[in-house]
């Protein structure tokens, strides 16, 4: 990329992300990247997951608390990878609207949480996509903050949306008139049915709001897995006590985790550098970059608690998690006793748990 190429780049990128991508050192770089995320991304993304999907423990929920707080972290966790790509690769394809981009991001991982869970629903979709792009007159296009919408091809720069209210006094009108649906099951011709919709609505309406409004109609339904559509009131014994066990548990998730944290800061330091510097799940990736985006510890607070200044872990940040190797050699000591810190660090963190949980 040439010099008239950056120039460009920088003017087109969204005024927001500029203190990140041109931050001078990757302390500063760090502290950006935990403010964009927490202070703008994260906002955004549990507002549309909320909007979305239906989050709750009642039999039409789409996700569990616990399922849409792991959907919250995997967006997350998609958009710290898509700005640090942005940082280091001069010819990455920039982000003029971080909002915008967000947001679409978001929308896409609820599609296809929706596209896993209910197929039937995903086909019908698809369905009414090709209707909307391939026939004459209608139109699909992408509205504020990332939401498609659809209707007539000449309703494109409208900046009303119909209210899911009045569309849904037109479905219960269709299923209430004999002489609007056809009967013993027949379904209206997709291009009839979406003139009639757009028609009696008379403003362009969400896609999400359209595609739930045939399947109601056409009587699209997918079948919910046990686990989805329990139903507390009629669980006893062994069953109610588990699910309350489980709904305890994902209320208290957070609590638990700021306790661990400061558990791990009453460590002696080597332990805490041997557990945290290598600390990473169950496919080997890192897991200390997700404590700032949860909010259980910011990166100067990780810092403090290796007991080393916020410049110098941001050098470290990512490369993390390091080999137990790697470890070593920064503590001075051999390979095998890094790994016997980080267990003995986590058997006194078993022992400590274990004895709160005892109390309780």
């Amino acid at each position: 990329m040439n010099v008239s190429d950056e120039i460009k780049s920088t003017l087109q990128i969204d005024g927001v992300l500029s203190p990140y991508v041109e931050a001078r050192d990757e302390a500063d770089a760090v502290a950006e990247l935990e403010q964009l995320i927490c202070e703008r991304a994260q906002p955004i993304v549990r507002q549309i997951v909320g909007t979305k999907l239906r989050v709750g423990r009642s039999a039409n929920s789409d996700l569990t608390e616990d399922e849409a707080n792991d959907l919250t972290s995997e967006i997350t966790l998609k958009l710290v990878k898509r700005l640090d790509r942005l940082r280091e690769n001069a010819g990455e394809e920039t982000i003029t609207n971080f909002r915008g981009y967000v947001a679409v991001t978001a929308y896409r991982a609820c599609d296809e949480q929706l596209r896993k869970k209910y197929p039937r629903r995903h086909s019908l979709k698809n369905q009414l996509r090709y209707v909307l792009t391939h026939h004459e007159g209608f139109a699909i296009w992408e509205g504020p903050g990332g939401i498609s919408l659809c209707g007539f091809k000449r309703w494109q720069d409208r900046k009303d949306v119909a209210k899911q209210s009045k569309l849904r006094r037109f479905v219960e009108t269709l299923r209430l008139d004999d002489h609007s649906l056809p009967k013993s099951g027949q379904k209206l011709n997709p291009s009839d049915l979406l003139v009639a919709i757009f028609e009696r609505l008379g403003e362009p309406l969400e896609f999400d709001d359209l595609v739930s409004a045939v399947a109601e109609l056409w009587q699209v339904k997918d079948s919910l897995s046990r686990s989805n559509s329990a139903d507390p009131d009629m669980l006893t014994g062994s069953a109610q006590a588990e699910l309350s066990n489980r709904l305890e548990t994902q209320m208290d998730q957070h609590l638990h985790l700021e306790k661990l944290w400061a558990e791990i800061r009453e460590l002696p330091l080597r332990q805490r550098m041997a557990l945290l510097l290598g600390l990473r799940d169950s496919q080997g990736c890192g897991m200390l970059a997700l404590l700032p985006l949860i909010r259980i510890a910011s990166i100067r607070q990780i810092a403090e608690t290796l007991s080393m200044p916020a410049e110098k872990l941001a050098t470290l940040w990512n490369q993390l998690p390091l080999e137990d190797n790697e470890i070593a050699e920064a503590l001075g000591l051999t390979r095998q006793q890094v790994i016997n810190l980080r267990k003995c660090a986590r058997q006194r963190l078993w022992r400590r748990a274990h004895k709160s949980f005892g109390q309780m």
